[in-house]
């Protein structure tokens, strides 16, 4: 026993190398415990030596087969190895020998991760098994599902013939595969390919003006057409089929299925009359009774100022029409810790003294259709959240899923951040992300929420970088003179156009963005009625004018991190504005999404 204390004490001392030799000896004379064998596997790990981690794993699970902490340890060596579907493989077994340990979190991790090049049926039926849940991220497993989708050659194939005819015409693609996991994706996620979407808007031509429709068959694509808001391009004869639809009294449920592939059936009672009790009742859920839902409880929020500003009505409006973004589900896999040890894990350099941050006030300044503020209620031991956004067409969508998420730490109200000032709550927290490079003046918004700002408080803000978005130059477009009731029509027209650019096109590099695959996403990426950019050296005036103190800057890899560490030693924190400005002009994409990044105030 003395062996193994100081093997643990090696450990303690930052030794792996040393210890793993002592825990062999130990493990040799001791063949029959897969503890040892366990203990040795972490040691091996810690050492930089993951292969003959495995190994020690491997054979600790020989002896103890339900021993799921050293099948967890297994899946985290094999990732390190690079295998990361057999990892997924052991982190589903030990999830499902010790449900409670929280091993499933690192699989969604591990699977959100994988692209396959060819198909893996174990790794099918642990996405189909993830699919059938409802407290899991569904929309982050999309590409590594989508992936394994397009791994059968013969999916693959009619995906590339939809592609050029879509681009260049010739002959339509085959009809769309009855795939299970496909019809997963398309009913829970928004699908982000444009091989997929071109191949939908196929189908979707060919059942309206040629085939015979299945209405339960038909319910994925039906889905898939809704969650995209419509946002896929129709040509004038499709027009025509769909204006003689609309024409109709009554609708069979066939007439009622191909009316919802083009447009939004909640305003054609004939089409909801003809689709009721019609498949598994997510078509009426998503089309009446979740809206009728949204309206009453948005209609109920309180608020807490007016919207007197010019374009806080625009922006306003703008989400009213469309509101961003639309999601079907978030993580419910989150293992809840205090704020202040959150923020250790991703930025060890921050202080937080002089704030009590254990049952942190949080407010959430924009916070759309509510998915990142649940989250953030969520996320957090002891928060309270305050979430506000200018419109209740947004605020209602985020009520309704706060409620059947089951979180109660969450109040919504509408609100303009240029009047908040008015408020006399202060908040150890203020999150606003997305929102101030839509505003007249961002400085003006800004300065009104570290107003809010306890002292000592920590803000989080997102902004789009000029730098970034110069990519997307070539699409975006003003849209002042479009009236709301036809910009719809307008977006599609761009989209088509956009993704008719040739692939070696630099804008084309939109097609990577899942805001593109909605009406409400394209419209907030590129067609937005205001839009501010920013560079580093503007945030950093901007910080400094309003006392502020730049603690943490979020980046899209750890590469991006590790990167700037190694250009930048003595900056270890990562924080200095000049530096991140010197790499992003490197590295253009670095911030493609937007700049995100924390300060204190003083």
């Amino acid at each position: 026993m003395s062996r193994l204390r100081e093997a643990s004490q090696l450990m303690r001392q930052g030794r792996p190398a040393e210890a793993a030799a002592i825990f062999g000896e130990v493990a040799k004379l001791n063949p029959h415990q897969p503890e040892l064998q366990n203990n040795l596997g972490v040691a091996l790990k810690a050492a930089g030596r993951p292969k003959e981690a495995v190994q020690a794993y491997r054979r600790a699970l020989k002896l103890k087969p339900d021993y799921a902490v050293a099948e967890a340890n297994l899946a985290r060596a094999l990732l390190q190895t690079g295998d990361g579907a057999a990892a997924v493989r052991h982190f589903d077994s030990a999830h499902r020998k010790a449900p409670e340990a929280g091993f499933l979190a690192e699989m969604l991790d591990a699977l959100a991760g994988l692209r396959f090049a060819k198909p893996d049926p174990a790794l099918r039926t642990i996405l189909l098994a993830m699919f059938e849940r409802r407290d899991i991220d569904l929309q982050r497993l999309a590409p590594a599902a989508l992936s394994l989708v397009l791994a059968n050659r013969a999916i693959a194939k009619g995906a590339e013939v939809a592609w050029r005819w879509y681009r260049e015409g010739g002959g339509p693609p085959p009809p769309l595969p009855d795939d299970p996991l496909l019809a997963a994706l398309l009913s829970w996620t928004t699908l982000p390919d444009p091989r997929l979407e071109a191949w939908m808007v196929a189908e979707r031509r060919r059942l309206l003006l040629h085939g015979a429709v299945n209405p339960k068959s038909a319910e994925p694509l039906f889905l898939q057409a809704m969650t995209s808001e419509y946002a896929w391009c129709e040509t004038e004869e499709e027009a025509v089929a769909v204006g003689a639809l609309l024409a109709l009294d009554r609708l069979t449920p066939e007439q009622a299925i191909l009316l919802g592939l083009y447009r939004d059936i909640a305003s054609v009672p004939a089409a909801c009359a003809a689709l009721e009790g019609i498949g598994s009742g997510l078509i009426l859920d998503r089309s009446v009774r979740e809206p009728e839902e949204e309206r009453i409880l948005g209609t109920a929020l309180s608020a807490l100022t007016p919207i007197a500003d010019e374009i806080s009505e625009k922006v306003r409006d703008q989400y009213e029409t469309h509101p961003y973004p639309r999601w079907r589900s978030v993580d419910g896999q989150i293992r809840r810790k205090s704020f202040e040890a959150h923020q250790r894990d991703r930025f060890p350099a921050m202080r937080f003294d002089g704030i009590d941050l254990r049952a942190p006030k949080l407010l959430v300044a924009g916070c759309g259709t509510g998915r990142h503020a649940i989250q953030t209620a969520a996320r957090y031991e002891g928060v309270e959240v305050t979430a506000v956004d200018l419109s209740r067409r947004s605020l209602g969508y985020a009520a309704r899923m706060a409620q059947d998420l089951g979180r109660t730490n969450i109040r919504f109200a509408q609100a303009d951040i240029l009047g908040l000032g008015a408020l006399e709550e202060r908040f150890d927290v203020i999150e606003c992300s997305g929102v101030l490079h839509h505003m007249a003046d961002p400085l003006a918004g800004w300065r009104v929420l570290r107003g809010l700002l306890k002292p000592g408080g920590l803000m989080r803000v997102a902004l789009y970088s000029e730098i970034a978005r110069e990519r997307f130059a070539k699409l975006r477009a003003e849209i002042e003179a479009t009236a709301e009731d036809e910009i719809a029509a307008e977006i599609r027209d761009r989209r088509r156009d956009a993704l008719l650019l040739p692939e070696s096109d630099p804008a084309a590099i939109v097609w990577q963005t899942g805001d593109f695959y909605s009406l409400s996403g394209c419209r907030d990426l590129l067609f937005h009625r205001r839009e501010v950019r920013f560079t580093w050296p503007e945030i950093g005036a901007a910080v400094a004018e309003l006392d502020l103190k730049l603690v943490g800057v979020e980046t899209a890899s750890v590469a991006l991190r590790e990167l700037y560490l190694k250009r930048f030693p003595e900056d270890p924190s990562a924080t200095d504005p000049a530096n991140w400005d010197k790499i992003e002009r490197e590295y253009p994409e670095s911030f493609l999404a937007m700049y995100q990044f924390w300060c204190q105030a003083a």
